[in-house]
């Protein structure tokens, strides 16, 4: 009989399968040693193996229960709050608990932000979402989010975390705030001479890509995780732009009108421009 069926009879017996052929363990252990095959990681959260709907799945009727007295929506509870969150977020990560929810119901989210003006952008590769105003030429329209213009120093220090972001090897880009320093005073003339000043300028860049949550402080550290939304803030053409620019406003540069002196107030013409349509979105609403 064979050791398969040796096995089988054993289960039947309530014995261990392993008790039947200690050998069968040890030409089995051959199988998780160092040169042991490693499969990749399946991703099961699609698959019910309990009759159960998958993870990010809405079970049944429960859901459309209301979630307040006088609620008359039509979307389960899941749906709503992934759309809440979507609306008064700067961004949405993985790391959200409605992240699962925005990719299983991603057209129906998509339709009703429509509703509202609103485009829903989504990244399946880097798992992130976020919402942008569009305008119409219409007056009836009104302005659900608000957004901000990055500052050109913001924009200069964005384009350097974002090559930082792309370039790392997996989503975990995370910089030393000495490392932004040290690039951005690259930028300083020569004839300036106010190191101090410049930096302080620097900073208020720093803390404007803060407060706009496209990095994030690591708590105890002076180190800052870079966000991937980051990637979809300039498009292509705004990089081109900005790229241009700023090989302009180098310390090898002698240019009395391109300067970064006041690298918070102004910009190379060629920048200024650019910067004009880098709108992020904030974390509120506000009503125009």
């Amino acid at each position: 009989m064979t050791e398969v069926n040796d096995a089988a009879e054993a289960a039947g017996r309530g014995e261990s399968a392993t008790a039947v052929d200690a050998s069968a363990d040890v030409e089995g252990a051959e199988l998780f040693g160092d040169d042991a095959v490693t499969a990749p990681p399946v991703d099961l959260s699609h698959f019910s193996f309990d009759q159960a709907p998958p993870a990010g799945e809405i079970a049944g009727d429960a859901e459309l229960q209301p979630r307040f007295d006088g609620d008359s929506g039509q979307l389960p509870a899941p749906v709503c709050y992934a759309l809440q969150e979507l609306i008064a977020a700067a961004h949405v990560s993985a790391k959200s608990r409605n992240w699962r929810t925005i990719e299983v119901h991603e057209e129906i989210i998509r339709s009703r932000l429509s509703e509202l003006n609103l485009r829903l952008e989504i990244n399946h590769e880097h798992r992130f979402a976020f919402t942008r105003q569009v305008s119409e030429n219409d007056p009836r329209q009104r302005n659900v989010l608000r957004s901000a213009t990055l500052t050109l120093a913001a924009s200069v220090l964005a384009l350097f975390l974002r090559q930082k972001y792309l370039t790392s090897v997996d989503d975990s880009a995370v910089v030393e705030r000495s490392e932004m320093i040290d690039h951005m005073l690259t930028y300083k003339p020569v004839s300036d001479t106010d190191e101090a000043g410049f930096i302080k300028r620097i900073e208020a860049a720093i803390n404007q890509l803060e407060g706009r949550k496209i990095i994030r402080l690591i708590p105890g550290t002076d180190r800052f995780q870079v966000y991937g939304v980051i990637a979809a803030l300039l498009t292509p053409e705004q990089v081109d732009s900005y790229t241009a620019a700023y090989q302009k406003l180098s310390g090898d540069y002698v240019d009395p009108e391109v300067t970064m002196i006041d690298l918070d107030e102004t910009a190379a013409p060629e920048a200024a421009a650019a910067a004009e349509d880098v709108d992020v979105p904030v974390e509120a609403t506000a009503h125009e």
